[in-house]
């Protein structure tokens, strides 16, 4: 969210095997050596998140994701009857996100270890058809086996308590899986990559100081890529990429590549505008089945905001035309709350419905349905 696709093209059939990649991992497609290959990856790559998140801050680094917050549509300034309507009995979403989802995997695993279960680590996966959490156990193959009844009950009674009826938690899967701890030599790279990055890092920041650069930096094991405004002049472009070139060859690192990312700073400011009216909307309608919505998202085109609401309805079911309505009259208030709309007014916008026959909704002069 927040990145246009003309600014990072994606071929049709990659960018849907990535999309359908979590639902069919948690619907076991694959063999359990690769998933634990991809587990162990995840982890590592959590672990060293977690150790250079304070590293990467300083430097400025951002990405879509940390610009997204969750603000709610009960509590945040508007009340509507269309809203009383549609969140009737709900509880406060923000209570329900920031004390339980957010820790759910903690919860559990604190269960998990009261009741004396070896707990080594648990995974949530969301995206896709499949939902849910897999939990990985520090005990043989043959007690995995005996332990599984037990820990799904405990898992499907917090995922299944009365705070997560009506979301789409109380539907998650509960999986438990023997834990493989990483090999030495997978320790030893990880090692030497973070140690890597972390030089590199630094070279180049020591190079940037002198322009005062405070854009994103992006890294991989052969090159750095520095993302620039496009407004910028070529000229001060070159030689900020002179100096981060020089810098590392200076320190033996010629084998490192100096890309250039331009990026469209207006439409770049638009995006973090809009991102917590989408965020709040985006949150809203996907955790509550009752929504019945696939998908929230958002795109800027030369200075106009388009909000996309995708329902899991066809146009032609039953009663589609009215939910349609309930959507994009809450998305419209929501945008229009004392919370969002001194951020945003200045910019010209539409929402679109949409379901999933591809209709878009209209209302026109009172005049509504799908065309």
């Amino acid at each position: 969210m927040g990145y246009d696709k003309k600014d990072l093209q994606t071929p049709v059939s990659l960018e849907k095997f990535t999309k359908d990649l979590p639902g069919r991992f948690a619907a076991g497609e694959f063999k359990d050596a690769r998933v634990d290959r991809v587990e162990r990856e995840l982890e590592g790559f959590n672990l060293a998140l977690k150790k250079q998140w304070t590293f990467w801050k300083k430097a400025g680094v951002t990405t879509a994701a940390i610009a997204a917050s969750f603000l709610l549509f009960v509590g945040s300034g508007f009340v509507s009857p269309t809203m009383a309507k549609m969140v009737s009995k709900i509880p406060p979403l923000s209570a329900m996100f920031d004390n339980h989802e957010q820790e759910l995997t903690e919860r559990l695993t604190q269960a998990l270890k009261k009741d004396g279960y070896p707990v080594k680590q648990v995974n949530q996966y969301v995206g896709g058809k499949n939902e849910g959490i897999m939990v990985h156990l520090d005990a043989s193959e043959k007690q995995v086996k005996e332990m599984e009844p037990g820990v799904k009950k405990i898992g499907l009674s917090i995922v299944q308590a009365e705070e997560f009826k009506g979301t789409r938690i109380e539907d998650y899967f509960i999986k438990v899986r023997k834990y493989h701890e990483p090999s030495e030599k997978w320790k030893q790279e990880q090692a030497e990559m973070e140690k890597e990055s972390e030089e590199v890092f630094e070279i180049v920041q020591a190079a940037l100081k002198p322009f005062d650069f405070k854009h994103s930096i992006g890294f991989s094991s052969d090159s750095v890529e520095l993302e620039i405004p496009s407004v910028e002049k070529q000229e001060k472009v070159d030689e900020i990429q002179k100096a981060v070139k020089d810098a590392l060859a200076a320190n033996g690192k010629n084998n490192i590549e100096v890309k250039i990312r331009k990026f469209n700073l207006a439409k770049r400011e638009q995006y973090a505008r809009w991102s917590d009216a989408v965020s709040g909307i985006g949150h809203e309608f996907m955790t509550y089945k009752k929504y019945k919505v696939s998908g929230v998202g958002y795109k800027s085109s030369d200075g106009f905001m388009t909000i996309y609401i995708t329902m899991k309805m066809k146009s032609t079911d039953e009663g589609a035309a009215d939910h349609a309505t309930d959507l994009y009259t809450m998305a419209e208030e929501f945008i229009k709350s004392d919370d969002i709309w001194p951020h945003v007014k200045q910019d010209p916008y539409k929402i679109v419905v949409r379901t999933k026959d591809k209709k878009e909704f209209v209302n026109d002069d009172g005049q509504k349905g799908f065309r």
